[in-house]
């Protein structure tokens, strides 16, 4: 008789014939009734189960509910009709499972984040970065201030890197945060990624940042409109065409800059130009420029603190010229009672342009309009200067010739140096150059020379004769041609070093010193820090040296 064979649900799987075995419809051997050998089939159906059909490859003939441990993976699945699916737990690997099921999670291993599967799709749990992108997004963290209060904050990360922190308060950090310094604002906050910039339109903001990070407010900014005003230097460029501003409703004026010339220009015909200033209350013009052509003139007419200058340059006021003035034409004429001229030079016949002579500067000079004219005039013929009338000196006042004395009212000149005089009267003093005399002595009179010597130069061979009187104060010698005194040449006789060969044996170096020195060379007749070098019998050479009047062993040499 035939077993039937049905399932947990009552349809019936397979029908097994006496005798024999079925081994199509599952994994497992089922025995018929009677079937020899069935105790190793049945013992292989236990192994099946027991390690539920574990292989690399899952079993051929699977049922529903049928559990096989998928060793490839390492998973425990379940077979639902139509697959083997996981039956719990989370995947890991370093590529996409091909048998997610609806509830499965799965690890990449590689990126380091958490999948899921809704059934349809397999979605991104977290992290929303990577393990190679770093660190990305918001990092919600607890930051400790200096007051030991904590503060919440979101930190935004991109690849690692902070690029700041958005806090809902204000405070500063107990320790250092990494990657930012200084105080939190609430607000956004910048890192200390100092290339860090935010592309996007704004409508309003409270700074502005430079290129060297120098922040700016909308009041240090000019307004196009309405007035406005800095405190700062403005520099206007003026791009490639050199104008870097243009003035009036229509552009009636402009400035202009190149490397050669800066330029105030007017773009309309005939327009005046002006530079006000303020006297008081009153605005006068400093400076006016008349364009129009006066007077048959092709040129326009300037006014210094003048609005209608009857000339090409018409001053109200003085005139201070600090430079050259040039003044052409035939006739320079001043209307003015005094003249005063801070120059102390006045040059005469100085042509602009051709070359000067003698025959042009020919009477050439001052002439004084009188009841006669008085003159001073370079006559050429006579190579001197002619004057038409007398020199009158004031007292005290002298001739010169090229800057000294040569007549006084009474006297020749003090800087005459040649003259025919033969024989002048008795002289109660002399001047010769530096040297003076005066009654018997000669002095040497430069008081801008410190020290300078006086020379008797005798001639060739010749002798300096004093008539065998004494020659006093000479100073102490410096050279070896100076001249020497008694007291010098005393001193020097008695510190002249000494030497003297003795019989030493079984005397003491002070005895030596007391006894022989003290008596050969007395110290009344010797200066203190004379040496004398002593000869002994034992063929060494002693030093000795006379100290505060006492002859003293020094060393032996």
């Amino acid at each position: 008789m035939s077993y039937t064979i049905n399932l947990t649900n009552g349809s019936t799987l397979t029908q097994i014939v006496d005798g024999t075995f079925d081994q199509t419809a599952t994994n497992l051997t089922l025995v018929g009734k009677n079937s020899s050998a069935y105790g190793q089939f049945f013992n292989e159906n236990f192994v099946y189960l027991l390690e539920n059909f574990a292989n690399s490859s899952q079993p051929n003939k699977p049922i529903v509910g049928q559990l096989w441990f998928d060793t490839s993976e390492n998973r425990l699945k379940v077979y639902n009709g139509s697959s083997f699916t996981v039956t719990g737990g989370t995947i890991v690997s370093n590529s996409l499972p091909s048998t997610l099921s609806q509830g499965d999670l799965w690890i990449d291993s590689f990126r380091e984040q958490l999948y899921f599967n809704d059934g349809t799709n397999t979605v991104l749990a977290g992290p929303i970065y990577s393990a190679q992108q770093g660190l990305s997004g918001f990092k919600i963290t607890d930051i400790l201030d200096t007051s030991q209060n904590y503060h919440t904050v979101a930190e935004l990360y991109v690849a690692g890197t902070l690029l700041g922190i958005f806090s809902p308060s204000q405070f500063t950090p107990a320790s250092a945060v990494t990657g930012f310094t200084g105080t939190i604002y609430s607000g956004f906050n910048s890192s200390t990624l100092n290339t860090q910039k935010i592309y996007f339109r704004t409508t309003s903001s409270d700074t502005v940042a430079d290129g060297n990070g120098n922040l700016y407010t909308a009041d240090n900014f000019i307004k196009t409109t309405g007035n406005a005003s800095i405190t700062g230097q403005l520099i206007v460029t003026g791009g490639t065409t050199g104008i870097p501003l243009k003035l009036g409703s229509s552009a009636q004026n402009q400035i202009s800059v190149s490397d050669s010339t800066f330029a105030l220009s007017s773009n309309k015909s005939n327009q005046n130009f002006q530079i006000n200033v303020l006297q008081g209350v009153t605005t006068v013009p400093a400076l006016f420029i008349n364009t129009a052509t006066q007077n048959g003139e092709s040129f326009g007419r300037i006014g210094i603190f003048n609005n209608s200058p009857q000339a090409t340059l018409d001053v109200t006021g003085t005139v201070n010229i600090s430079g050259n003035l040039t003044v052409g034409g035939t006739t320079t004429f001043i209307e003015a009672t005094n003249l005063q001229i801070a120059d102390k030079n006045i040059e005469l016949n100085k042509l602009v342009s051709g070359s000067n002579s003698n025959t042009l500067a020919d009477g050439g000079g001052i002439t004084l309009h009188g009841l006669t004219d008085k003159t001073l005039n370079w006559i050429n013929a006579t190579g001197a200067w002619t004057s038409s009338e007398t020199f009158n000196l004031v007292a005290g006042k002298t001739y010169q010739i090229n800057g000294q004395d040569v007549l006084t009212y009474n006297s020749l000149g003090t800087n005459i140096t040649t003259s025919s005089l033969t024989t002048v009267g008795v002289l109660t003093n002399l001047q010769v150059s530096n040297l003076y005399l005066n009654s018997n002595t000669i002095s040497f009179v430069n008081a801008g020379i410190p020290n300078s010597d006086v020379v008797i130069a005798p001639k060739g061979t010749g002798t300096l004769n004093v008539s065998s009187a004494r020659i006093t104060n000479v100073a102490n010698p410096v050279g070896g041609n100076d001249a020497v005194n008694q007291t010098y040449l005393n001193t020097a006789l008695s510190s002249i070093p000494l030497g003297v060969g003795l019989v030493t044996t079984g005397l003491t170096n002070t005895q030596i010193a007391s006894t022989i020195l003290a008596k050969m060379f007395p110290n009344t007749y010797y200066q203190n820090g004379t040496i004398c070098r002593v000869q002994c019998s034992d063929s060494s050479i002693r030093q000795f040296q006379l100290v505060s009047g006492t002859w003293t062993y020094q060393s032996t040499l």
